[in-house]
């Protein structure tokens, strides 16, 4: 019985198995449903900045009788992956210049004893110019972000 055994075992060995790797090629290589992050074939793009604007949701606003395309804070967030707030605090400590141009002011008062104010705007130009600015000087990475040159640089360079 151990002869025949082992020529069953010897047969296995010696037979084709391209059509069973095949069949576990097509299988993922990972468990459970959901796609490991880091790996190079991942569904998920190398850079977050590779067409962020396609699916930005422009404003158009008349400025100086010229239809120009704007972009709100709350846009603005959204493509740097930041909120709104964190946009604002850039403002406040000088990291960006204030924004140039605001939406009409809302009529009346909205709070009282406090001035109205329009809504920020940003132009196309400010949003590409914040993309690079924020992968340039690595801000994404909190342990080597450059904050000082990338005050200076948007500063200096700022697109009115």
């Amino acid at each position: 019985m151990s002869t025949k055994t082992s020529d069953y075992f010897q047969h296995l060995l010696k037979r084709d198995h391209s059509d069973l790797l095949d069949q576990e090629s097509e299988e993922p290589d990972y468990p459970g449903s959901t796609p490991p992050r880091n790996r190079a074939d991942s569904p998920i793009p190398k850079s977050r900045f590779d067409d962020v604007m396609v699916d930005a949701k422009a404003k158009y606003y008349k400025v100086h009788g010229e239809l120009r395309e704007f972009f709100p804070i709350g846009e603005l967030a959204r493509l740097l992956h930041r909120k709104a707030v964190t946009i604002r605090m850039w403002e406040r400590n000088g990291w960006i210049p204030h924004a140039n141009y605001r939406t009409p002011a809302p009529k009346g008062e909205q709070i009282p004893g406090v001035a109205p104010k329009g809504r920020r705007l940003y132009s196309r130009e400010q949003v590409e110019f914040l993309l690079t600015a924020v992968g340039m000087f690595n801000l994404d990475n909190q342990r080597e972000a450059d904050w000082s040159g990338f005050k200076t640089h948007t500063s200096a360079n700022w697109p009115v």
